[in-house]
């Protein structure tokens, strides 16, 4: 596990992991540690934003970081970096499976709860939602050759007193037109929130995540 770079940070799972949760990852050839590096060194950035920055710079660093973190340990296992429209994303080696961070709300990690996504999802992301499942559990299996199964490490941040409280699952949208927030979900892994403490109380908003821009895909 990444070490903690602001002091008296620390880091638990508010509960315990079962074998189950660590099988649906293996399944997607993933490891909760992989999912906890990434979270970490997000939060470990929002703690260093400046008193005096941006609104929603403490977000966009917490962002940026934990992107960051997430396709450099799976790149390290022999994942490859996938910048598709500038979506930010990591393609499992021998799979058609990209893997994504999006921002969820506060039922992120809750099982049978109403999770969507923080912000609607612009053309991009849209577009690389369209090979996912609606049905079935056809995770390996695309309709055609160039589609992949896009999954999201979605999390959610909650302060609580000192401490931050992350919420995260792992979750395959249902295809979403762009323009409008995802709401509808394939699979579902939830796992128990991360929790970190003490922190300095967070300056600003969440910030941006996801960042789509604005193209018209080709067909």
């Amino acid at each position: 596990m990444v070490a903690a770079t602001v002091p008296g940070m620390r880091m638990s799972n508010a509960t315990e992991l079962t074998a189950e949760h660590h099988a649906q990852l293996a399944e997607l050839g993933l490891r909760v540690d992989h999912l906890d590096e990434a979270i970490w060194a997000g939060v470990d950035a929002r703690a260093s934003a400046p008193p005096l920055g941006p609104t929603n710079g403490a977000g966009l660093l917490d962002w940026i970081h934990r992107v960051g973190r997430l396709r450099e340990v799976l790149v390290a296992e022999g994942w490859t970096r996938v910048d598709k429209w500038n979506a930010g994303l990591v393609q499992h080696p021998s799979r058609p499976v990209v893997l994504g961070t999006l921002q969820g709300n506060r039922h992120t990690g809750t099982p049978g709860a109403p999770l969507r996504s923080d912000y609607a999802k612009g053309p991009a992301i849209a577009a690389l939602m369209r090979g996912n499942d609606r049905d079935q559990f056809t995770l390996f299996d695309s309709l055609h050759a160039h589609e992949w199964k896009l999954w999201f490490l979605v999390t959610y941040p909650r302060q609580e007193g000192e401490r931050l409280v992350v919420l995260r699952e792992v979750a395959q949208p249902e295809p979403t037109p762009q323009g409008q927030v995802v709401d509808r979900w394939a699979h579902r892994i939830t796992l128990p929130p991360l929790v970190f403490g003490p922190l300095p109380a967070p300056r600003g908003e969440h910030g941006p995540e996801n960042v789509d821009v604005t193209v018209t895909p080709r067909r």
